[in-house]
């Protein structure tokens, strides 16, 4: 059913791949999805990868101010040396597992870096623009769902990303840059099918600023899977009717017992349920950051 669907999304689903590295030295990595909207280089993914790259940066910031500032004390010649012990243990010692590196790799574009960043924390939206971006490496160019038509329920969607990798990167002192392995780069993607079964309308908190577009979700019957986010939900000829953010978890109201329990340990069974962000909120932070080059479908 998606098979001429998956052909026409891989064009413009690609991965991002945040790299860290902590005091200790240890090194990790996540993996997210994001969608290549235009020639220009805008995307669209889940705002929590926009939001974790921001917490990434703020924190490696704080790891060169700490660094600058024990350097200072270090090389005081005004100290003596009661006097620099003091300032060394009142500045500490950063926690093994603080933030100490990290890089971004989008995609075909490992040299790039996201620009004109925006997230809507509400929906879990994310935006920005990729510089420098090469058109060329891109075959074409998604379709959006024209939301006032024919949005009905019961539409059979799919979900792309890519779960189940796991990339383990290391950090080259001497370059001064993470080294992920070369076969780790080649990344399949994984599809997930399942049907559209509700949009959510999220309200604005009172007190908040009312938005200029609706802040809307739209559920599907199959979760994201890690790595899927910020990936496209798509119908059977490509068109993406959303854009994963989450996986929310409805508790089913079956209790029951643990097989082979001695306690009388009980289940908590739950559906677990897909979310995108609507089109409707797309287009309205797209239009809201001045973009306005991207398609909409005709039906």
């Amino acid at each position: 059913m998606f098979r001429n669907a998956i052909a026409v999304s891989r064009q413009y689903t690609q991965p991002v791949i945040l790299s860290r590295r902590a005091s200790s030295g240890k090194c990790s990595s996540s993996i997210g999805s994001f969608v290549v909207i235009n020639d220009e280089g805008w995307i669209v993914t889940a705002g929590h990868i926009i939001e974790q790259i921001k917490k990434l940066n703020d924190e490696t910031l704080e790891a060169r101010d700490r660094e600058q500032r024990e350097a200072a004390i270090r090389n005081d010649s005004g100290l003596d040396l009661k006097e620099r012990r003091r300032q060394l243990v009142k500045l500490g010692r950063p926690k093994d597992d603080a933030t100490d590196r990290y890089s971004v790799v989008w995609g075909q574009y490992p040299g790039a870096q996201l620009v004109d960043a925006a997230f809507l924390q509400a929906v879990d939206l994310g935006i920005g623009r990729l510089d420098p971006f090469i058109p060329g490496l891109i075959k074409s160019y998604p379709l959006f769902k024209d939301p006032s038509k024919d949005f009905e329920q019961g539409t059979s969607l799919c979900k792309l990303g890519f779960p189940f990798h796991y990339i383990t990167p290391s950090w080259d002192d001497r370059q001064g840059q993470f080294t992920i392995p070369p076969e780790s780069l080649n990344l399949a993607m994984f599809p997930m099918e399942g049907i559209f079964t509700r949009t959510q309308i999220l309200q604005v908190p009172l007190g908040s600023p009312l938005p200029k577009y609706p802040l809307m979700r739209v559920e599907t019957s199959s979760p994201g899977l890690r790595g899927q986010s910020g990936g496209p939900i798509f119908d059977t000829k490509g068109t993406i009717w959303a854009i994963q953010c989450n996986t929310q978890h409805l508790p089913l109201g079956f209790d029951p017992p643990v097989p082979g329990s001695k306690r009388g340990e009980k289940e908590h069974q739950f559906l677990n349920l897909g979310l995108g962000v609507h089109p409707e909120t797309i287009f309205g932070l797209l239009r809201e950051r001045g973009v306005n080059n991207f398609q909409i479908s005709p039906y």
